[in-house]
């Protein structure tokens, strides 16, 4: 016997024509299917909600001061910033 299929469910929805140009053209800016990139985005939608700050977690209790100092929003954007981290 062949690999088993899985279990495959339809699920439609109701879609503006406007909301559909715009997966449309997600798939198309990405090269891939309209299916991909719906998952795609819900998948990147739980990795977020699963990766925010616990409560009372250190990064919670810090999440005022994020962007609040000046300076390049990325270290690694100039070798310069990183030339003496790690000594």
């Amino acid at each position: 016997m062949g690999k088993s299929k899985k279990h495959i469910v339809w699920y439609g929805m109701k879609l503006t024509p406007e909301e559909k140009k715009q997966i449309q053209d997600l798939a198309d800016i990405r090269g891939i299917s309209q299916k991909e990139a719906v998952m795609n985005a819900v998948r990147d939608g739980l990795v977020a909600y699963k990766t925010s700050p616990k409560s009372g977690s250190l990064h919670q209790k810090m999440e005022h001061l994020i962007g609040k100092a000046e300076g390049p929003e990325d270290l690694t954007s100039n070798d310069e910033y990183m030339e003496d981290f790690g000594r």
